[in-house]
C-alpha cells in the first residue's frame, strides 16, 4: 500500500483549516517517497460547493490524497511538476478505493482550476 502512515489532523479554530498531527507518508509508482510533515496546514479537498453532493470536500477516500496533493501544490513546485502532482492525486485517489469516475472528475478539476506555486 502507497500510503505509509494514517492521516492524524487536529482542526484549527476559526476556518476550514487542518493542521497535520503526524507525519503522512505516502509512495509514489515512482517510489519516490513523500513525508507532509507535522504542521502542515491544508483545507483538504478544495471542492467548489456547487459539487459538495458529489463529493464532500472530506471524503474519505479523498482526504489523505488532498492532503499530499496540497503539500506537493504548495511546497514541493521543485521537485514536482504540476502535471506530476496531479497525477499523483489521481492515482492516490484510486489507491484509496475511490472510483475510477470519481478519481478522473476530480483529477479533471484540478488539472483544469488547481492553482499552485508554478511559474509557468
Amino acid at each position: 500500500m502507497p500510503f505509509l502512515s494514517e492521516l492524524v489532523l487536529s482542526h484549527v479554530p476559526g476556518g476550514d483549516t487542518w493542521k497535520v498531527s503526524q507525519p503522512l507518508q505516502y509512495r509514489d509508482r515512482l517510489r519516490r517517497l513523500l513525508v507532509v510533515p507535522v504542521g502542515y496546514r491544508t483545507d483538504l479537498a478544495s471542492v467548489p460547493r456547487l459539487a459538495w453532493r458529489i463529493v464532500p470536500r472530506d471524503h474519505g477516500q479523498a482526504r489523505r490524497p488532498a492532503v499530499v496533493h496540497d503539500y506537493l501544490y504548495t511546497h514541493q513546485t521543485h521537485r514536482f511538476s504540476k502535471a506530476e502532482a496531479d497525477r499523483i492525486f489521481y492515482e492516490a485517489l484510486r489507491e484509496e478505493g475511490m472510483s475510477d469516475l470519481l478519481a478522473w472528475l476530480m483529477y479533471a478539476a484540478v488539472r483544469i482550476g488547481g492553482r499552485g506555486n508554478w511559474s509557468t
